[in-house]
């Protein structure tokens, strides 16, 4: 009887939870040891077993593909597959192989908690929890994983201007032009070079020259490029802003523009600077800007969207004399499908009134103190760093700046004891003047980088610490910057902002009560504002 009731009550199978993993190497860290696809397939497969779940499907992989961009196949499938709600954990190598972007972090974290996914982080931060605190840990991470591909680009930028200095174009080569491998290089800056490109340059060459006639416009310049088979990727003629900016290029004459940077280029030019100055006048005389410019710069261009139709709203002036009171002029709002456009039936509302509307949301936004005195230590650190790397690359300068001054020195010696002609140096001092003055023209680009680091500390502790006050005393295009980071959308109905959808970040700072979203603090706001969905 004792061996029936044991054969009756044995344990039943435990359901084995479902996994993913995901895998991705950028194109350089394929270089780097313990990175390669193969060693995180490897070791997100050990870790199914060990958490005695399933691999669903096959890892999910990114070969060669930035972590900056979401735009990632693997990524793409990745979380299709996770919307389907029956994943229990997502395996991956740490969290920077998801994103390496803070806003990209956000919106995939806030997935996978809403398919209750949990993410198993093999090595750095394991993220676990839905607590506050965790949530803003989170936070801090997405900007470390961050971090990273920015200090990249800071390296890149300062080899790219040692090879400018030197004379070397860094960047992608203008139109007639090619990037080659140089084949007699004579250090690391002129590994690569820019050239003419034989079977354009002539052409490129002949359009100025046809320009500086007189006779042409930038329209036949097209034309005439076109017909002699300079075009675009797609084989039809290059755009008219092309051409235009070809005409005003300085590089076709040898003089190079990079980075706010100016400077002779060691490459061939294809025209000379008389015939380019003769264009440029041309050019200007006939006022041929070939580039779009926005005559009205409208606040809230992008942001509203009317909630009867789901369009965009669009912004105009109209002008008459029973305008005087307000130069002449008034400004609206509307639906782009409010009369000839379309059918709505939404009302245009005047530029001040939204615009009103849109800084008392602004009001309704506040960091908690424990995020401003988090944002405060992280602004001291990267004020600490940006001190601490000037200082570096200045006691570099000086070195170099020493060591020319020696190099002097001795250069005298020998000319007074008559071991080098005077003319020698004549010619030997002169290339001293001019190294001294590429140090001088260093140290000059240092201070501006510690100026630009205090200008961009200045503004993240003002917005932080007053958010209002930060928002009125900003220009046009800071405050839309502004309202780029805290909101996606104000959708509008009958003259009234009705619903708004917040930025990610506002979203998880607001759980995290870092954050304040509170409709109580201006007295009559409509408390049905709420965060889109």
């Amino acid at each position: 009887m004792n061996n029936t009731l044991q054969s009756n009550t044995s344990p039943e199978p435990q359901i084995k939870p479902l996994c993913l993993g995901y895998a991705r190497v950028s194109t350089q860290e394929q270089k780097i040891e313990g990175l390669s696809i193969t060693v995180q397939k490897t070791k997100i497969v050990e870790k199914v077993r060990e958490m005695s779940g399933v691999l669903t499907e096959d890892i999910f992989v990114d070969n060669g593909k930035t972590g900056t961009n979401m735009n990632r196949p693997g990524l793409n499938a990745l979380l299709a597959r996770c919307s389907k709600g029956d994943i229990a954990h997502l395996i991956i190598q740490d969290t920077s192989r998801i994103a390496r972007n803070e806003k990209d972090h956000l919106v995939i974290r806030a997935l996978l908690k809403k398919y209750n996914i949990d993410l198993v982080a093999l090595t750095g931060f394991q993220p676990s929890g839905n607590d506050p605190y965790n949530d803003f840990i989170d936070l801090v991470m997405a900007g470390v994983n961050a971090l990273h591909p920015k200090v990249s680009g800071f390296k890149a930028r300062q080899t790219a201007l040692e090879k400018f200095k030197f004379g070397i174009y860094p960047s992608w080569a203008p139109l007639g032009y090619q990037n080659i491998k140089n084949s007699s290089p004579t250090c690391q800056y002129d590994m690569r070079i820019v050239v003419p490109n034989e079977s354009i340059a002539p052409f490129i060459t002949r359009a100025f020259k046809m320009y500086a006639t007189s006779e042409h416009s930038v329209f036949s310049i097209r034309m005439y490029l076109h017909k002699n088979g300079v075009r675009g990727k797609s084989g039809r003629p290059l755009s008219y802003s092309v051409v235009h900016n070809t005409l005003r290029n300085t590089f076709y004459w040898g003089w190079m523009k990079w980075g706010g940077l100016e400077g002779v280029g060691k490459h061939e030019p294809l025209i000379d600077k008389q015939t380019f100055n003769k264009v440029q006048k041309i050019l200007s005389q006939r006022g041929e800007n070939g580039i779009r410019k926005r005559k009205h710069n409208f606040l809230l261009r992008g942001f509203v969207f009317c909630k009867n139709c789901e369009r965009r709203y669009v912004a105009e002036w109209h002008y008459h004399k029973k305008f005087k009171s307000r130069g002449g002029k008034i400004g609206y709002y509307h639906c782009s499908q409010v009369g000839k456009r379309g059918k709505c039936r939404s009302k245009y509302v005047q530029i001040e009134d939204l615009e009103k509307q849109v800084k008392k949301e602004v009001a309704r936004l506040e960091f908690k103190p424990e995020f401003v005195e988090a944002v405060k230590r992280n602004v001291q650190d990267v004020y600490e760093e940006t001190n601490k790397r000037v200082k570096l690359a200045k006691k570099a300068a000086y070195n170099r700046r020493d060591a020319l001054e020696i190099k002097r020195e001795k250069l005298e010696e020998k000319l007074l004891e008559g071991t080098i002609s005077s003319e020698r140096f004549k010619v030997l001092n002169a290339n001293i003047d001019k190294e001294l003055l590429e140090v001088q023209k260093e140290l000059a680009e240092i201070e501006k980088i510690r100026t630009v680091d205090i200008k961009i500390v200045d503004e993240v502790l003002a917005l932080t610490q007053n958010i209002v006050k930060s928002y009125k005393n900003a220009d046009i295009d800071t405050k839309r910057a502004y309202l780029r980071f805290f909101f996606q959308k104000f959708w509008v109905r009958n003259k009234k902002i009705v619903e708004i959808e917040y930025q990610p970040v506002i979203e998880v700072l607001n759980q995290a009560n870092l954050g304040i979203l509170s409709s109580n603090w201006l007295p009559g706001q409509d408390s049905n504002l709420r965060p889109g969905r």
